[in-house]
């Protein structure tokens, strides 16, 4: 694991906001990497270590609570970096009480708030 605070994994099957969230964070000059769905994020965190994770709940194959069992399950200190993006909002704030989340946003979400969340985040590991 390489420690990078600056380093995001930005999770979402839909590629119009993937795309978008990760070309905003990189002029943000943020190292990212992207998964199109749970399973590909859980095969980036074996591999990688992120300051910061933005993570869809709503995905196939392997869906956003699946990646945070994961990590409930192997690096429970790293589920605090999570920033939960999902349209479905009742959903998200029952996982923000059922773990320990940095964040929920609901979608659609403001780009600028999505950003300030992240460097809160990213502060937040520095600590």
């Amino acid at each position: 694991m390489d420690g990078r605070p600056n380093r995001i994994l930005v999770v979402d099957d839909d590629d119009a906001i993937r795309v978008m969230v990760e070309r905003v964070l990189r002029r943000e000059k943020f190292e990212v990497d992207t998964a199109r769905d749970g399973f590909e994020a859980i095969e980036k965190l074996t591999r990688n270590d992120y300051g910061t994770i933005l993570l869809d709940l709503m995905m196939p194959r392997v869906d956003g609570h699946g990646v945070l069992e994961f990590l409930q399950q192997h690096d429970p200190e790293k589920a605090r970096s999570v920033i939960i993006m999902t349209a479905n909002l009742p959903s998200g704030t029952a996982t923000a009480k059922e773990q320990p989340i940095f964040r929920v946003l609901s979608k659609p979400f403001d780009i600028q708030q999505l950003v300030t969340n992240v460097r809160e985040c990213t502060a937040d590991e520095h600590r």
